[in-house]
């Protein structure tokens, strides 16, 4: 299955999530292409959009990934990849906080200083894809400490490996195809262009306007559905 761009993914992605439209639910977007993703699943379960944001952490030049950094405090360290990298926690820590530094400078340029409410809701965390997991991870055990009634994770594409990391810390995982070999999320798009800051704050904007109701056919194939 490939994605002509985020938005048909996204549709694709609201089809399989049509059983959580109702009652408390919020959906929130993974910064940056996992918003617009997001925008269209918000759109169809007629429920609240926000953003949220994780980045991986890097060593430049270097294999593989250490982790990534959530906003609101959470950072998620693969130990598999410190002792790879020959680096002590230490060092990756200081790696953490730089990109914590810039987690709360894309924070304030999408949303400001104020936090999702997600306390006693459904939470739908949507990406538009996932590779190593780290930073959908991040998120993930970020916002359970958030206490959600429900933590669920949504994805149109990811490998093996990245789904069975993320799995553990959600109460349900979503994904439309399950690529082993894919290497870059681009890889199942026609178009993967970047998302600058002033789209995504226009997509938070529609996000409020009234929803005009529209036909959204939901899925029966199960295949891709992780509990």
């Amino acid at each position: 299955m490939r994605f002509r761009d985020r938005a048909d993914a996204g549709r694709r992605l609201a089809a399989r999530l049509l059983p959580y439209r109702g009652g408390e639910v919020r959906v929130l977007g993974l910064a940056r292409g996992g918003l617009r993703v997001a925008y269209e699943v918000a759109h169809a379960l007629e429920a609240p959009l926000d953003v949220w944001v994780s980045r991986r952490i890097d060593v430049p030049g270097r294999l593989p990934v250490l982790g990534a950094v959530s906003e609101g405090g959470g950072i998620s360290l693969d130990r598999d990849a410190l002792q790879a990298l020959g680096l002590a926690e230490v060092e990756a820590r200081s790696l953490a906080r730089a990109e914590a530094s810039e987690v709360d400078n894309q924070v304030q340029r999408l949303r400001g200083t104020s936090e999702p409410a997600v306390g006693g809701c459904t939470v739908l965390l949507v990406d538009d894809g996932l590779v190593s997991g780290v930073t959908a991870l991040a998120a993930l055990q970020t916002l359970r400490r958030r206490r959600p009634a429900r933590l669920v994770l949504g994805v149109p594409v990811g490998t093996p490996h990245g789904l069975d990391r993320v799995r553990p810390a959600a109460d349900a995982v979503h994904c439309l195809e399950v690529l082993p070999a894919m290497r870059d999320v681009a890889e199942a798009y026609d178009d993967f262009r970047p998302l600058p800051d002033v789209e995504l704050r226009q997509l938070l904007v529609r996000a409020r306007e009234p929803v005009q109701p529209r036909e959204v056919l939901e899925s029966t194939d199960l295949g891709g559905f992780w509990m």
